[in-house]
This record gives C-alpha cells, sequence and structure tokens, in this order.
C-alpha cells in the first residue's frame, strides 16, 4: 500500500512540474517573459497533479479517444472551477479570471481551458501514463520510497510557507490599499494647495481695472488664449473678486 502511495504521489508530482513547465512557456511565448506561474515556490502547479489524477482515476478504462476527450475536459473544468472557488472562499482572492473570454463560466473556466485539458488529460491516459508507469515500476522499491519521501516533505515545506503567506494575503492587500488611498487624499490635497497657489498667482497677475473688465463682459475672451479668460472668470467668481 506505501509502494502504490509513492508511485502516486510521484506522479503527481511529475504532472505538477509538467502543468507549471506548461504554464510558464505560455508566460514566455505570450508575453514574450519569463515568469513563474506556480502558485507555490517551487516548479509544480498542484492542481495539473491532481486533475491528472483525479482523470486516471477516474477514467483508466476509457478508450474511446472522443469520448476520453469530452470527459477529460468536464473533469478538469469541472476541478479548476471547484479549486477556484474554493481559493476565493479561503483566501479572498482570485488566481485566475476568464471573464471576457469566449463561453467561461463565471470567470472561472472557459472553452480554450477545456479543449487544452480535455486534449492533455486525454494524451495522459492513453500515451504517457503507461509509459510513465513502467519506468517507475521499474524502479527498485527503496528507490521509489525516497525519492517519494524527499518529494513529500520538500512539498510540504512549500506548501506550508505558502498557505502562511496566502492567510495574510488579503490583510496586507486592505492594509496596502488603505495605504493607496491615503497617498492618494495627501497627493490631491497637496495639489489642490498648489492649484490655490497657482489660482492667487493667476488672478493677482491681472491688474483690478482688468480683472473688472473680466467681470463685467461675460463675453470677453482672448484670440491667442480663447480659455484663459474663462479660467480666469472662475477663479474670480470663487474668490469674490
Amino acid at each position: 500500500m506505501l509502494l502504490i502511495c509513492a508511485q502516486w504521489f510521484l506522479y503527481w508530482t511529475a504532472y505538477s512540474f509538467v502543468g507549471w513547465a506548461w504554464e510558464t512557456m505560455l508566460s514566455v511565448v505570450l508575453r514574450k517573459r519569463f515568469e513563474d506561474r506556480g502558485m507555490l515556490n517551487g516548479p509544480i502547479c498542484p492542481i495539473y497533479g491532481f486533475g491528472a489524477l483525479l482523470v486516471l482515476a477516474l477514467l483508466h478504462d476509457v478508450r474511446n479517444p472522443v469520448a476520453l476527450f469530452l470527459a477529460s475536459g468536464v473533469v478538469a473544468c469541472t476541478l479548476e472551477y471547484v479549486s477556484s472557488w474554493a481559493i476565493e472562499k479561503l483566501y479572498h482572492v482570485r488566481f485566475w479570471d476568464y471573464t471576457g473570454k469566449p463561453f467561461n463560466i463565471n470567470g472561472r473556466v472557459y472553452l480554450n481551458g477545456f479543449l487544452a485539458f480535455g486534449l492533455g488529460a486525454a494524451t495522459i491516459v492513453l500515451v504517457v501514463q503507461p509509459r510513465m508507469a513502467d519506468i517507475v515500476e521499474s524502479w527498485p522499491d527503496i528507490m521509489v520510497g525516497i525519492a517519494a519521501a524527499v518529494l513529500f516533505v520538500a512539498t510540504a515545506v512549500d506548501w506550508a510557507i505558502t498557505q502562511a503567506g496566502l492567510h495574510s494575503f488579503d490583510s496586507r492587500l486592505a492594509r496596502v490599499s488603505e495605504q493607496i488611498k491615503m497617498r492618494k487624499l495627501e497627493q490631491i490635497e497637496a495639489i489642490d494647495t498648489r492649484i490655490d497657489i497657482a489660482n492667487e498667482v493667476l488672478a493677482r497677475s491681472l491688474s483690478w481695472q482688468q480683472r473688472r473688465l473680466v467681470r463685467i463682459f461675460p463675453r470677453l475672451t482672448s484670440p491667442r488664449d480663447p480659455d484663459v479668460v474663462s479660467r480666469i472668470r472662475r477663479i474670480l467668481e470663487r474668490r469674490g473678486w
């Protein structure tokens, strides 16, 4: 039993790494830069590992490629939807949002994901997993156990660190939001002060006689700058000059 668990954990790790590599490659191709796309700090995307194992457990007997593709897409998208919902409820953040994408469901899953996950999962069941199983099962039991134990400890530590960060993520985002609002208010107040000073200088650059002409001739304009007179008039009205 322990051997089987160790083997399946190795499968999970392998598919999680492949998912990370896929996401990272997409970032390089689409965004023209390298980005570590994993939620954890290590090079794995756990949702890909869980999705692969779920499809292998539920659909290992399905051999019709079309049926396997459709069923795999449904299973994978269901997992992605539930994962998105659970993460949002637990940590109050959304790591992906497909709003605006074609045939999306509440922004949590969409058509391209269904197609990619369906094709990938079907390929795993029909092609990849039989070969991977042959390789892992050819290893000595002690080697499988050591490899699984080392990877499990590393993943558990990474998971614990990530969990701690996620639990404080929402509160820190709230503090950052408040700080941004405070900075904006401070900047607005500073801008208002500078505008008041500038308006004072602007208005006082005219003589009393010139300011009086601006007030008593509401259609007075300057061909040089059609807006300057109306601006001065607004300043004079606000200041009661």
